[in-house]
C-alpha cells in the first residue's frame, strides 16, 4: 500500500512513513493505522530480509547455517546490541527465543522458587491472560494453591489503573512470605506505565524477586532494566517493535558479573556453551548470559524482520521519539477534551512518565459498542481495536503515526456521535 498523504506538509517525520506498509480501504486509499499495541504494520526492508533466506536456503541448504553474512547457527545474534539499548541492559543479559509466554515459562523455572512460607507471587488486574495462567499453572508444578498462592492487586473501586503507593503497600503486606513480584511494564487495557526500579526495590528489600512483561513496553516507553534492578523479563516483538504475526520474542536476566549469570532451570541443546555444543556431549554447559536459557535453533523466517525494524530505532535516539508520540497525544487529546463528547472516557493516565502511546477509552452505551464500533472506525478510515468489558484502545507509533491520524481519528469520533453510527 501506498504511504498516507499528510495534510501537515511541515510535519519533518512523515518520511518515516514511506519505510512501512500500511493497510488500505478496498479502493486503495491509505487508512489511519493506530492498532501497533496490537499487531504492528510491515517495514519495508522485511521483504528483502526475508527474501534473502529463503533464497539462502534454496541455493545453499543446511550450509545457510554457516554463510558468510547472518549465518543461520547465530541469526539472533546481531539483533542483541540494539535490543539491548531498547530496554536499558547488556548485550549479554538479552536474548531472541521463542514466544513470549514460553519464556516466561522458563524464567518463572529459574526465579519462581518456593521455600517454605515463601511462595506467594503478587500480580497486577487487568493482567493479560496468559501471564496469570503460565504463573498459576508454576505454582501448581510446584505443589501450591493459585487460589491462596497467587496475590492479585486491582485498582482502586472506579477505577481503571493500579496505584504505584498501593503495589508498594501489597508487597510490603506479603513481606516474607512473598517470592516473588510480576507486573506488566505498561498494562495492556489501560496503558498505564509503572514505576519498575520503585517496585522492583521495595519487592528486593522483601526477599524477593522481580519480573515484568515488556510486551507492551518495549519500543514504546524507556526502559532501564539494569539500572532498575530487574531481575527478568519478558517480551514479544511483534506490536511496537513490527516483527510480523508470530515474530519470535525476547527475554532479559540481569547478571552484574557478566560471567555469573543465572543457571536455567530447564535445559536445552541451544543452550549449550557454542563452542562445545557440536561435540554432542551429555552434559549441559550453559552459554554465557541469558543465551544459556535457549532451547532450540532461532526461527529465521519469524526473526527476519526485526532486522529491518530494530535499525529504526538506531536511526532515532529514544528521547526524540517520546516527544513525538506526546506531540501526537497532546493533539488528540486537546481536541476531544474541546469537543467534549458524551459517554467517552479516557482511562490512560495523562501525567508524564505514566503512559506510553496506547490511549484507551472506556465506551458508554450511547455509542456502538465492540466489533460494530471498531466497523464504523474503520468505514472513517480507522484502525482500531476492542477489549472487553467496553474499552477502546489506539496508540500512536512516532514511527509511521502522524498528525493527519490524530485529525482522522477525532475528527471519525465526531462524525460516529452525531450520526449515532
Amino acid at each position: 500500500m501506498k504511504p498516507a498523504s499528510d495534510p501537515h506538509p511541515n510535519d519533518p517525520w512523515m518520511s518515516l512513513r514511506a519505510r512501512f506498509e500500511l493497510p488500505g480501504d478496498p479502493g486503495g486509499a491509505p487508512l489511519s493505522y493506530l492498532a501497533g499495541h496490537s499487531l504492528g504494520p510491515l517495514v519495508r526492508g522485511a521483504h528483502l530480509l526475508i527474501e534473502e533466506e529463503l533464497e539462502a536456503w534454496s541455493q545453499m541448504g543446511i550450509a545457510g547455517y554457516g554463510k558468510p553474512t547472518r549465518p543461520w547457527m547465530r541469526y539472533a545474534h546481531d539483533l542483541r546490541p540494539a535490543l539491548a539499548q531498547l530496554v536499558g541492559a547488556r548485550a549479554d543479559e538479552v536474548a531472541v527465543m521463542n514466544s513470549l509466554t514460553v519464556n516466561l515459562h522458563l524464567l518463572l523455572a529459574r526465579f519462581y522458587v518456593p521455600r517454605g512460607q515463601r511462595r506467594k507471587v503478587l500480580i497486577d488486574t487487568p493482567v493479560f491472560p496468559s501471564d496469570r495462567m503460565a504463573i498459576a499453572s508454576q505454582i501448581a508444578w510446584r505443589g501450591g494453591d493459585p487460589s491462596t498462592d497467587l496475590i492479585v492487586i486491582g485498582p482502586r473501586p472506579g477505577e481503571w489503573i493500579v496505584h504505584p503507593d498501593d503495589f508498594e503497600e501489597a508487597i510490603r503486606r506479603a513481606g516474607e512470605t512473598l517470592a516473588l513480584v510480576f507486573v506488566g511494564g505498561v498494562n495492556y487495557l489501560s496503558g498505564q506505565v509503572q514505576p519498575l526500579g520503585r517496585l522492583a526495590r521495595v519487592t528486593h528489600a522483601q526477599g524477593a524477586c522481580f519480573g515484568t512483561d515488556l510486551a507492551h513496553a518495549i519500543g514504546n516507553v524507556p526502559l532501564a532494566l539494569d539500572r532498575d534492578e530487574v531481575d527478568f523479563a519478558v517480551w514479544c516483538s511483534y506490536k511496537y517493535l513490527n516483527g510480523g504475526p508470530g515474530a519470535v520474542g525476547g527475554l532479559f536476566v540481569r547478571a552484574p558479573d557478566p560471567q555469573a549469570a543465572p543457571h536455567p532451570a530447564l535445559q536445552g541443546w541451544w543452550g549449550h556453551e557454542e563452542q562445545t555444543r557440536f561435540r554432542m556431549g551429555p552434559v549441559f554447559t550453559p552459554e554465557a548470559g541469558a543465551l544459556g536459557f535457549a532451547l532450540s535453533n532461532v526461527p529465521v523466517f519469524s526473526t527476519a524482520p526485526l532486522g529491518a525494524t530494530l535499525p529504526l530505532f538506531e536511526e532515532h535516539p529514544f528521547a526524540r521519539l517520546v516527544e513525538r508520540r506526546e506531540a501526537l497525544i497532546r493533539s488528540t487529546m486537546d481536541r476531544l477534551e474541546a469537543l467534549a463528547l458524551p459517554g467517552i472516557t479516557c482511562i490512560t493516565p495523562m501525567g508524564e512518565g505514566e503512559h506510553g502511546a496506547q490511549l484507551s477509552f472506556a465506551i458508554g452505551p450511547i455509542w456502538p459498542r465492540g466489533e460494530e464500533l471498531i466497523r464504523d472506525l474503520a468505514s472513517r478510515g480507522i484502525i482500531a481495536d476492542w477489549r472487553e468489558p467496553h474499552i477502546l484502545r489506539l496508540a500512536f507509533h512516532p514511527l509511521y503515526n502522524g498528525l493527519d491520524d490524530a485529525d482522522r481519528l477525532v475528527e471519525g469520533l465526531a462524525g460516529i456521535n452525531r450520526s449515532g453510527r
